[in-house]
């Protein structure tokens, strides 16, 4: 067997997936949390010498003795930097002794992959085969043209709760149990009629009283998928706003429905390119986060939120709030700013949280709490937080100051109603949390009907029932 440096191919589910370990041995020193599956009209492509780095880490005595297969999953941020991210190791040594972390990470840049003139944080696939002392290598290349439908269940990073202490069940909507055409779901919501719409990466659904309708390429504007003109593009976000307007994060644009007529936004006719997330204020305009700032659109034209024109501490932009004294809320990689009246203040005053981590989501209840989703990778600070009118701060769930950490928060939907607060989190699942009782409930793919570990968006249905959009299929609770 000789050293060999071909594709093999692999049908999977779409190339804009986010976050995802594909294998169950799992780094942690990978500082991105977004990222594309091999993703790029231009792929990330390795350096000559990447091979030789990995057979110097493991050095001449193992791969002597070494048999089986290795798989490796490699995080290749926008200049090239790479990182393994998780790896499949059944080979008679281990993935320490055989130093494989130190080899990835320690190896020469990569050229990260491009769309365009754009460089893409993105993940690549490597499989290596031993055998009698000689090795075969091999990228895997991930075949969106021919695929059915797909979904990414996963293993919990996290225990969930004893099977005893959950309160609710959940009804589960796939491809194979309903009309959802799609498995792999990011967004739902809830409009003013009480329609419940669905996002998947193949597709839109609203289902009004139990009746599914469709929309995808073959009867609105919305484009089919680059690899598969029989496909949809994947809808990443969407929110519903004050006119019962949809809509809809999809690829590089925007999408509107005013339940008639569809619109779309892109940078020739907006600020819009590659919006992050969605978010509609109550006195009718949209806002959608980008690494180009907050782009806004108050019903009649657009404007931009940005470093230089707004004083904002980064363009890169995670969550935006208008407050009930509208006072926008903006949260960005390098801190947290409120703007008012025209006026931006940063918000670094060390004895609060926003000082210590980065804003991505905030609601604001009927007593003028303010609910605060924050972020950071490092340090204790990332979680959810409240503030209250007189301005007294205080953290929920702080029983582990490192629990949003490493698994962080997707979404967050306050249920003023019944008391209750749902959290999707990053490779875990969701969790329901009973604020009066401060009782933690964790639904994971292993205790529950919660189908995947990956779970976004979650909203409120007419009848009082949650729903959230997982990747392998949309989930409602059971009313009871």
């Amino acid at each position: 067997m000789k050293t060999i440096l071909l594709a093999v191919a692999l049908i999977i589910f779409s190339n804009t997936l986010y976050s995802q370990n594909l294998y169950p041995e799992k780094f942690e020193d990978c500082k991105l949390t977004t990222f594309c599956l091999d993703c790029g009209t231009q792929k990330a492509q390795p350096p000559k010498s990447i091979l030789q780095s990995l057979f110097n880490g493991m050095g001449e005595k193992n791969l002597a003795a070494l048999k089986g297969t290795i798989e490796l999953q490699i995080l290749i941020d926008q200049n090239g930097k790479p990182c393994l991210l998780s790896a499949e190791n059944k080979t008679n040594i281990s993935s320490a002794d055989l130093k494989l972390k130190e080899s990835v990470n320690g190896g020469e840049n990569w050229a990260a992959a491009t769309t365009g003139s754009k460089t893409e944080n993105s993940s690549v696939c490597i499989i290596l085969k031993f055998e009698n002392g000689k090795y075969e290598a091999k990228r895997r290349v991930f075949d969106f043209a021919n695929q059915a439908n797909m979904s990414s269940k996963g293993t919990p990073d996290q225990k969930g709760s004893d099977k005893a202490q959950l309160t609710e069940n959940w009804q589960l909507y796939d491809q194979a149990n309903s009309e959802l055409p799609w498995d792999m779901t990011r967004a739902v919501a809830s409009d003013q009629k009480g329609d419940v719409w669905i996002g998947t990466d193949n597709g839109i659904v609203k289902i009004t009283n139990g009746k599914w309708e469709h929309y995808n390429s073959s009867n609105t504007i919305i484009a089919s998928a680059p690899k598969n003109k029989n496909e949809t593009k994947s809808v990443r976000d969407m929110v519903v706003d004050q006119k019962d307007n949809k809509w809809f994060v999809i690829g590089y644009e925007v999408y509107k429905y005013d339940n008639h007529v569809w619109s779309k936004f892109d940078s020739l006719n907006s600020p819009i390119n590659w919006a992050r997330t969605s978010y509609a204020d109550h006195l009718g305009n949209v806002f959608f986060t980008s690494w180009d700032g907050v782009a806004k659109f108050d019903g009649e034209k657009w404007s931009q939120l940005t470093k230089k024109n707004a004083k904002l501490p980064s363009d890169k932009t995670l969550g935006v709030f208008v407050d009930s004294k509208e006072r926008t809320w903006i949260g960005t990689f390098e801190g947290n700013v409120v703007i008012e009246k025209g006026k931006t203040t940063l918000l670094n005053d060390k004895s609060s949280p926003l000082s210590k981590a980065y804003m991505a989501q905030m609601h604001e209840d009927k007593k003028g709490n303010l609910w605060f989703s924050l972020h950071n990778e490092e340090g204790t600070a990332a979680g959810i937080y409240k503030l209250s009118p007189d301005g007294v701060w205080e953290r929920l769930l702080n029983d582990d100051p490192k629990m949003f950490v490493a698994n962080s928060i997707n979404e967050f939907f306050l249920d003023e109603r019944n008391g209750t607060l749902w959290i999707s989190q990053n490779n875990v699942g969701i969790l329901k949390y009973t604020i009066a009782s401060k009782k933690l409930e964790i639904y994971t793919n292993e205790n529950s009907n919660v189908p995947s570990v990956h779970i976004e968006r979650i909203t409120k249905d007419k009848d009082g029932a949650i729903w959230a959009a997982t990747y392998a299929g949309v989930i409602k609770t059971v009313l009871k």
